[in-house]
């Protein structure tokens, strides 16, 4: 059955093209993405990139693994393919001279190095690993209160551990929120830790915030997406530079998809990094509109694909004059706006299905989306209706 398995999936691979754009979670590097998924994130991110051939004889192979590989470690990496039979200059300019052929990019100033090792998921995840930049701080009886009072508005992260090192998913998600978090690791015989949290049980995550001497516990899978979509709730719940904003009193700010109005629209989009994905409504979004965006959000979280999107729906009873401003948008329709100087959308088409708008953004990563520019300046929205 294991032969089965094996010949069954790598048919699947000769019959379609070794990654699937709506469906790997590899993502497809091309000329026009690769400096921006991989290049300028040399800063802080570890990039693995497997290039190859169509018939290069053992990428169906490597593709299997490549996939597993990115379904556990997307985020936590950057982890890519480029086919050099469509973009062979740019295989070329990295100096690809063999097929297949994948080269590791550590943030600088460690140079590229070319993988050598077996190519499976756990083989490339713990060479990849040791370039992993860390914000952690380790946690002592003698520490634990400068760190627990340093910046009090601002959360603290704790690991509790039995075992010695820093894992590499617990560092990555420290780089994911520099400057929003501060994250520590303690060991179980840290004991002024263990007793002030009451840990009883081992691995443990918990959040803190000092100014309300309170902690929640994460109670997800041990995996970075589980985790960072856990911690982005509460990072999201505070102004930059550690102000404490009540999730109370800005209530779209946890919501999965808020509405588009005179208050929320410069925390979810305007002054955001994100793309912001925009539905137009003439009613309140129903549930599996609601859920599509929570899904999408968190397949297109963090620039983990090279784009980063937030949802938002805006009420075309109380705003036609700003949609006015999307050429060719009507109700029920959604369009995805880069916001700033020159301000511009990609209309996406057809229905809106979760495969049909994430094919959208996968041709919007690949530099294939088609962005129109808005004329003019974007009107003021309508306050949000009081209750």
């Amino acid at each position: 059955m294991a032969y089965l398995h094996v010949f069954l999936t790598l048919l699947g691979f000769t019959q379609a093209a070794l990654y699937n754009l709506s469906s790997s979670s590899v993502h497809i590097l091309t000329t026009q993405n690769f400096d921006k998924q991989v290049t300028r994130r040399r800063d802080k991110w570890v990039s693995v990139v497997h290039y190859y051939k169509e018939n290069d004889g053992r990428s169906e192979l490597h593709a299997v693994e490549m996939n597993h590989f990115a379904e556990d470690w997307q985020g936590v990496f950057i982890i890519g393919s480029v086919d050099c039979d469509k973009y062979s200059e740019l295989c070329e300019a990295h100096d690809i001279r063999e097929f297949p052929s994948i080269k590791v990019y550590p943030p600088y100033p460690a140079p590229v190095s070319l993988y050598e090792g077996e190519v499976t998921s756990k083989s490339l995840s713990a060479y990849a690993a040791k370039y992993v930049p860390s914000n952690v701080i380790e946690i002592s009886n003698e520490n634990l209160q400068t760190f627990l009072d340093d910046k009090p508005a601002v959360p603290k992260v704790i690991l509790f551990t039995e075992k010695a090192g820093n894992p590499t998913l617990f560092k990555a998600l420290s780089v994911s929120f520099e400057s929003k978090m501060f994250f520590g690791i303690a060991r179980k015989d840290d004991d002024a830790a263990v007793k002030k949290f009451k840990i009883k049980d081992f691995p443990k995550i918990i959040i803190y915030k000092t100014v309300d001497q309170k902690h929640k516990e994460y109670s997800g899978e041990i995996k970075y997406r589980s985790i960072f979509e856990w911690l982005n709730v509460y990072s999201e719940t505070f102004v930059h530079g550690g102000n404490e904003e009540s999730s109370s009193t800005k209530s779209w700010i946890i919501e999965a998809l808020p509405q588009m109005h005179k208050l929320s629209v410069d925390d979810i989009c305007y002054k955001q990094e994100s793309m912001c994905g925009i539905f137009f409504l003439e009613s309140q979004p129903d549930e599996h509109i609601i859920t599509m965006s929570r899904v999408l959000a968190s397949k297109f979280s963090n620039k983990d694909r090279g784009i980063s999107v937030k949802f938002m729906w805006l009420d075309l009873n109380t705003d036609k004059a700003y949609a006015d401003k999307f050429e060719g948008v009507e109700k029920d329709k959604l369009v995805f706006l880069k916001y700033g100087k020159r301000s511009r959308f990609v209309l996406h088409q057809g229905e809106l299905s979760e495969g049909g708008i994430e094919k959208t953004l996968t041709r919007i990563v690949g530099g294939d989306g088609k962005f129109t520019n808005i004329k003019g300046s974007l009107p003021e929205l309508a306050p949000p209706k009081t209750k």
